[in-house]
C-alpha cells in the first residue's frame, strides 16, 4: 500500500509537473526524453504493480476479523470512523485539496464491504431478499466512487462467501484482479494461512495509513509543487 502510493501520490505528480499529460501502468503519454524521466516512469510502474499485491489481502484480513470479532459494532463502528478521518489525508495526497469527492479511500471500501457481509450473515439462510445486501453494497461503492469501488466489494463477499472453499473463492477472486497482474500474487500467502490470528496491532494501521498519506502530501508539497 505504502509503495503504490509513493508511486502515485509522489512519482506521478512529479512526471506529470515535467510534462508528462498522462501516466499509467501501461503507457506514459508525451515523456519528456531524457534517462531520468525513463528511471522515474520505470520506478512508477514497479511501485504500482507491488502496491496491487496489498488489497486482496486485506479484503481477506477484512472477512477474517469479521469472523473472528465479538465486537462487530465496534469494528464496523471503528471501520467507519477511520473512513471519515483518513479521507483529507487521502484528498491531499491524491488531489492536493482538503476535500474532493471522486475519489474515496480505501477504508470506505472496507467498511460498505464489512456492514455488507454483516447485514448479509444476520438474514436467514433461505431468505433470497438477502442478495439485494450484495447489490446495494455494489451499487453504494460505485456512486461513491470508492477505492477499488465493486471489485473490492464483490472481493470481501466472495473472501467472506465461500470462506470454507479455499480453491473456490480464489478461483473467483483471481479474475477481478486480472487488470492488476501482480495482485494474484497476494493469493500465496493468503492460501497459506492457517487460520490462526497472529500478533495484531489494529492502532498503529488505523493511524499509519492517514499519517503516511499526510506525509506523501507534506513531501509532495516540499519538493514538487
Amino acid at each position: 500500500m505504502f509503495i503504490d502510493h509513493i508511486g502515485a501520490f509522489l512519482i506521478e505528480p512529479y512526471l506529470m509537473s515535467q510534462g508528462v499529460t498522462s501516466v499509467s501502468l501501461f503507457l506514459a503519454n508525451e515523456l519528456p526524453q531524457g534517462s531520468a524521466y525513463s528511471l522515474f516512469y520505470q520506478l512508477y510502474v514497479v511501485f504500482r504493480l507491488i502496491g496491487r499485491i496489498s488489497f486482496p489481502i486485506f479484503a481477506f484480513l477484512l472477512v477474517e476479523g469479521f469472523l473472528h470479532t465479538h465486537h462487530l459494532k465496534k469494528y464496523i463502528s471503528q471501520l467507519g470512523l477511520f473512513a471519515l478521518l483518513s479521507e483529507i489525508p487521502f484528498d491531499l495526497a491524491s488531489k492536493g485539496v482538503l476535500l474532493e469527492f471522486s475519489h474515496q479511500n480505501i477504508f470506505f471500501t472496507l467498511f460498505i464491504g464489512l456492514l455488507c457481509i454483516a447485514s448479509f450473515d444476520s438474514f436467514d439462510k433461505k431468505q433470497d431478499s438477502r442478495w439485494i445486501i450484495l447489490l446495494l453494497a455494489l451499487l453504494v461503492s460505485e456512486l461513491l466512487k470508492v477505492d477499488y469501488s465493486i471489485i473490492g466489494v464483490l472481493s470481501i463477499f466472495i473472501f467472506y462467501y465461500f470462506h470454507d472453499r479455499v480453491l473456490l473463492r480464489t478461483l473467483l477472486n483471481g479474475p477481478l484482479f486480472l487488470m492488476n497482474l501482480t495482485a494474484i500474487f497476494s493469493f500465496i500467502p493468503i492460501q497459506l494461512y492457517n487460520g490462526k490470528r497472529g500478533k495484531q496491532n489494529k492502532a498503529f494501521f488505523y493511524l499509519f495509513y492517514p499519517g503516511h498519506l499526510f506525509l506523501l502530501y507534506l513531501i509532495r508539497m516540499i519538493f514538487i509543487a
